[in-house]
């Protein structure tokens, strides 16, 4: 099962006692790249590119079946964890939509509704895990998403892209960050919800990838989130459709047109070059 890489641009944090109900609202985009999962009968190993891991996400989607002891779950990822690319949302997911291959292999579960319930096992894991808030829903809508309400039930809008094969984006992980440290940190929350109130309204009547990015540069600025290595690649990437840096993680990406390309990749280190995952 393959889910798409997510980088979120702008968000706001939405707490509740039902994890249904926890969430975020934002925009963001999905990725070419991302995580390929397998499961096969085992002794309840978790493997993330080869290397053995107690990846919590996964685990959490693991228990939820009682899947824990008789199989292994192998994640193959194009990005690491940590890297605010929504990993760990594409581990849980893909674990989820595996499991329910298997159940309906045996027959023991007889429900055609089963891909929304594979989304909401996955949320709810990332929730509980402190590693995200609205990767998963955007995973599954894919695309250019601009989610307009909190988690469950999902209200988002999927803005189509004209001439999407034109579009580039360049990704460059500068290091990693704890997502749980900025969503569970209350002064860090009211800086995110103070900042966001006004973006998503804005998105909202002028749905562009200009304005996505224009916005989430504002955003990464106004909250400090952003770090000065990466605000200083930002005004040399100026020239493209917009750069940011992608939430929550130590990662800079930008979006551009063919043209722009080999002037982005003459800038960045390690650049990783992606499409737009529809």
């Amino acid at each position: 099962m393959f889910v798409p890489a997510h980088i979120t641009g702008f968000f706001k944090i939405f707490k509740d006692r039902d994890f249904l109900k926890t969430g975020s609202t934002g925009a963001g985009i999905t990725l070419d790249k991302g995580v390929h999962t397998t499961i096969k009968p085992g002794n309840g190993d978790i493997y993330f590119n080869n290397k053995k891991i107690d990846l919590s996400p996964t685990r959490e989607v693991m228990d939820y079946f009682n899947f824990g002891g008789s199989y292994d779950v192998m994640h193959f990822s194009d990005f690491p964890l940590g890297s605010g690319l929504g990993t760990s949302g594409g581990c849980a997911l893909g674990t989820a939509h595996e499991v329910f291959k298997i159940i309906d292999t045996y027959k023991i579960y007889d429900d055609n509704n089963y891909n929304n319930e594979a989304v909401k096992i996955a949320h709810i894991a990332e929730v509980k895990c402190g590693t995200g808030l609205g990767d998963v829903i955007a995973q599954h809508t894919k695309g250019f998403v601009i989610r307009k309400k909190p988690g469950f039930p999902i209200n988002v809008e999927k803005v189509k892209i004209n001439n999407i094969d034109d579009y580039y984006v360049v990704v460059e992980i500068l290091g990693k960050k704890e997502t749980k440290n900025i969503i569970n940190n209350p002064q860090w929350i009211e800086k995110i919800n103070k900042t966001s109130d006004e973006l998503l309204i804005k998105l909202l009547k002028n749905p562009t990838l200009k304005n996505f990015m224009d916005l989430s540069l504002y955003f990464a600025k106004t909250t400090g989130l952003i770090s000065d290595n990466i605000l200083e690649i930002c005004k040399d990437l100026k020239f493209t459709i917009g750069a940011s840096q992608a939430m929550l993680g130590n990662t800079v990406f930008c979006i551009c047109k063919k043209e722009d390309l080999d002037d982005v990749l003459s800038i960045l280190k390690n650049p990783i070059v992606c499409k737009i995952y529809e």
